[in-house]
């Protein structure tokens, strides 16, 4: 789990459970991932007692509307206090850690503080360099340098080999409380950091550490000097202000609802811009601890995922990102007008367990929509236009070759588990067209309009004729496949029914009787085993929600949103899954259900202007 993550868009630094920083990715928001661990030691040199704080009790959070994190950890046997306050800085490329050392044995200590740094550079931790300069301790290969300092000054310092013939790294080394000092070292390296501090009774000292990041030592040095003669205060008050107007957008409609679910819309606004790299790529979690397919992560985007998040930006009010995005839908859109399966945060083909062509049609389809959406928040006609002819037209195009007798031909479900026809892709090839159509009238290409706008009706006659089954009450799945499954929700949401029909009420029925689980919310399908029998899934949740506004039901997607916020890691932060007692499952964060709380708050608030 990461439930503290910290971003500017090119470098992202991800916290564990216990406060220790696991992913550095650099420079691409999910890309590149340095991290191996930065973990807080202390020694009380009276007593010759050494703690790693991980072990200790551990609370965590975030100041407000910011992207400034805490953790405290608490030891009565050590009788200390330890509050970190961390930060990345919203436009200089730096990690900005403050440690405060608390007494609280009432008597006078004299503690030394420790900071080990495992760095994993290029994403391995062969042939880098570990070097003490002055005040200065750096880690570096070819261009990718990491300098770190501090105020005040440390006094112990070390570096050595890390998990290489036997020696297992300096964190040993600080256990005794005095570290070898030794100045250089080259490999599998590591360092430590040491500060020792005299504390008055019940009294306490900080650390202000820093890590700035470059491609050479002095883009990294040039950040270390503006840190210094900026302040350490100044760069927090300047980042806790920026945050803060990131999120004023949507301020005064919040104020109509309860403070967790405004408190929440501010950190899914938050969290989400985080996993948002400034080429416009969308990652779908930065939560490294997930090994799944073949011992892969979610650190990719998949355009389906950048396209809900996109759409969500736009609804909230933030259509300059959300053009971000669309702009590198443009750079990465095959030349045979469609989606691969998902891409690295620099736009190169990601991994996969697709076969070729790697193509899961509502990943072509949904980012059209999102253009579609887009166009109509702003209706910016230079914007659309420089987005119809390199992604929306061979986009749409691709979308009308793939189909065969009206449906899409079988690809690959939204879960990316099953090939064939599914309700979900046709809704949303469906509103691709639609969106196509419109897109192409306002710019004048009527030929393109009226073959995608036939396209789509044939599109919907069809599956609504065979995806539809009356003897259910519902549509299924698939073509042969009756499964309840949540993704149902885009027949009416995307239009191939309305949400009036008895088709969409039918349907939603029994999702909510089928999938609802005991701990409150929804689970993906009948009978979903991954990581975990029918676990819960916010976004499955807030789907039905989505249902419960649209048909004017608000205290029950109310309840359903709060139930997300409730089920969210107590910084804020929500999970991919919910096991049965509300513990988070697979990745925290995901940020597709940060997006669809974003995107459901603002349904919410609209339906209750009505």
């Amino acid at each position: 789990m990461r439930p503290l993550i910290y971003g500017n868009g090119t470098l992202l630094v991800c916290v564990d459970e216990h406060g220790v920083v696991r992913d550095f990715y650099y420079p691409y928001a999910g890309m590149e991932n340095h991290g191996g661990y930065v973990r807080l030691g202390l020694f009380d040199l009276e007593a010759g007692r050494f703690g790693w704080l991980e072990r200790w009790d551990v609370r965590q959070g975030y100041q407000d509307a910011s992207l400034i994190g805490e953790t405290v950890y608490e030891s009565r046997e050590f009788e200390a206090r330890v509050t970190v306050k961390e930060m990345v800085h919203h436009e200089q490329d730096f990690f900005l850690r403050s440690i405060e050392v608390a007494d609280t044995s009432r008597r006078p200590r004299h503690l030394r503080l420790f900071s080990s740094q495992n760095y994993h550079i290029l994403e391995n931790n062969y042939a880098n360099t570990a070097v003490r300069d002055g005040p200065m301790m750096s880690h570096y290969k070819r261009d990718r340098f990491i300098l770190q300092s501090s105020q005040p000054a440390f006094d112990q310092f070390t570096t050595g080999i890390s998990q290489w013939m036997g020696m297992e790294g300096t964190w040993k080394d600080a256990e005794d409380g005095v570290l070898e000092g030794n100045v250089v070292s080259h490999g599998t390296v590591d360092s430590t950091l040491g500060w020792t501090l005299a504390l008055e009774p019940g009294k306490s000292s900080t650390v202000h550490f820093w890590a700035c990041v470059g491609r050479n030592f002095p883009e990294a040095k040039r950040i270390d000097s503006w840190i210094r003669e900026t302040g350490v205060e100044a760069i927090y008050r300047s980042s806790r202000r920026f945050w803060g107007s990131f999120c004023m957008k949507a301020r005064s409609p919040l104020l109509e609802l309860p403070a967790s679910i405004r408190g929440a819309f501010n950190r899914s606004l938050l969290t989400v811009a985080c996993h948002l790299d400034r080429g416009g790529s969308v990652i779908a979690s930065c939560d490294s601890e997930i090994k799944q397919q073949g011992a892969d992560y979610y650190t990719y985007c998949w355009p389906r995922d950048a396209a809900w998040v996109a759409i969500a930006l736009d609804r909230a009010g933030y259509g300059q990102l959300s053009f971000q995005i669309l702009q590198f839908f443009k750079k990465i859109i095959d030349k045979r007008g469609y989606f691969r399966h998902k891409y690295t945060p620099a736009g190169d083909l990601g991994s996969t367990w697709h076969p070729l062509p790697m193509v899961q049609i509502d990943e072509t389809a949904t980012p059209i929509y999102a253009a579609y959406v887009h166009w109509l928040k702003g209706e910016d006609v230079r914007e659309l236009s420089s987005l119809y002819e390199p992604l929306v037209k061979p986009a749409a195009d691709s979308l009308v070759k793939f189909l065969s007798d009206g449906l899409p031909r079988p690809s690959y479900d939204l879960w990316e588990e099953r090939k064939g026809v599914y309700t979900y892709s046709c809704a949303t090839v469906f509103a691709g067209l639609q969106g196509a159509s419109a897109m192409a009238l306002a710019l004048g290409d009527d030929v393109s309009a009226e073959r995608w706008s036939e396209a789509a009706r044939i599109l919907r006659e069809t599956a609504v004729s065979r995806l539809y089954d009356p003897t259910l009450g519902r549509f299924k799945r698939g073509l042969n496949d009756d499964t309840v499954d949540a993704s149902l929700f885009a027949a009416w949401y995307l239009g191939l029914v309305k949400d009036d029909d008895p088709m969409a009420e039918g349907t939603m029925n029994s999702i909510e009787k089928e999938l609802c689980r005991p701990n409150g919310g929804v689970a993906r399908y009948t009978g979903d085993g991954y990581q975990g029998y029918m676990n819960s899934w916010p976004l499955c949740t807030l789907w039905l929600a989505q249902w419960h506004i649209r048909r004017g039901r608000l205290d029950k997607a109310l309840g359903l949103m709060e139930w997300c916020v409730r089920s969210s890691a107590p910084t804020g932060l929500m999970p991919e899954q919910v096991g049965d007692k509300g513990e988070p499952r697979s990745v925290l964060p995901l940020a597709w259900s940060h997006s669809t709380f974003i995107l459901t708050v603002v349904e919410y608030l609209e339906a209750l202007h009505l």
